[in-house]
């Protein structure tokens, strides 16, 4: 009987061998996302202060516990700005793909901090928080010296580990569309079709001025309306089930979920937020057992 689990175990450790350039690929979009933030922004915009000094985080003024060891304040505020450059450096190593050990934790320290540090968070910060710590069990476990290297699969019991680590995002992700979708069914203007005409006109994340006229001509338009506020629905419902659909299916759904993310950014100009997501999106729905030939791919283009 242990004979038979045990052969189970590594052939299913073999089967679904999980240390691929895929989940690579994930953790250098997320990092990507934390990285961009931090380049385009001075510190004045990631951390808010008043005119007499005050800052405005209430996690900052006074520092709470959880905030004792955040690493951008590790030498004080006023020295943001070199933990802030230590920061960039490290998640340029995190995408470099080398050190996956020791950058599964800074990576994950830094997007900790970062939520719990900066006035200017949306939901992509708390994602990245999130899946840089659910890969650290993953990388600690990771065999090889640089997480975009191609490796013959093996049968190490400890890539149980690494398949766990996947699994606990796979349905972290799933659950995150299954509140966005059937969430959604709690309000009005969702159930009613007009929702996203008001969150196109959004004073904050409304349409840029550039487009916003030729699409309120089609936005008044009922019918358009409808179908692109059920459409959204429909998608994130879609990305839910995307948990235990087969691997045809993950992949259109795949495209379909990036693309709409894309034009999210376009209407509602959230870069971080596309990144974190798209990051999920790929460990949730793309096969992390299947490594990518991107010389392959770069030759067939």
């Amino acid at each position: 009987m242990i004979e038979k689990i045990n052969e189970r175990i590594k052939t299913l450790c073999l089967k679904l061998f999980p240390y691929t350039n895929i989940v690579g690929l994930a953790r250098s979009i997320v990092a990507f996302g934390t990285l961009l933030t931090l380049i385009a922004n001075p510190i004045s915009i990631l951390f808010h202060k008043k005119i007499d000094g005050t800052i405005i985080n209430p996690l900052l003024n006074p520092v709470l516990p959880v905030n004792k060891y955040n690493f951008f304040t590790l030498l004080g505020f006023d020295n943001i700005i070199y933990m802030k450059g230590l920061a960039i450096f490290i998640l340029l190593i995190t995408i470099s793909g080398y050190f996956i050990k020791i950058t599964s934790v800074l990576h994950w320290w830094i997007s900790i901090s970062f939520l719990y540090f900066s006035s200017v968070i949306d939901g992509g910060d708390q994602i990245a928080s999130i899946l840089s710590f659910l890969l650290i069990p993953f990388c600690l476990t990771d065999p090889r010296k640089n997480h975009w290297k191609h490796v013959a699969p093996n049968n190490s019991a400890k890539n149980i580990i690494g398949l766990f680590s996947i699994w606990i995002i796979r349905i972290q992700v799933a659950i995150i569309y299954y509140h966005a979708s059937f969430g959604k069914l709690t309000v009005a203007e969702w159930v009613n079709g007009t929702a996203i005409y008001y969150w196109f006109n959004h004073s904050v994340f409304g349409m840029p001025t550039g487009i916003s006229t030729w699409m309120n001509q089609l936005l008044s338009i009922p019918v358009i309306v409808s179908l692109l506020t059920y459409g959204t629905i429909v998608l994130e419902i879609l990305l839910f089930l995307g948990l235990t659909a087969s691997v045809k299916y993950r992949k259109a759904i795949l495209c379909a979920g990036i693309i709409f993310h894309l034009f999210i950014i376009i209407y509602h100009g959230i870069f971080s937020f596309f990144f974190s997501i798209c990051a999920a999106l790929i460990l949730l729905l793309y096969p992390t057992y299947q490594s990518i030939n991107f010389k392959l791919w770069c030759l067939k283009k």
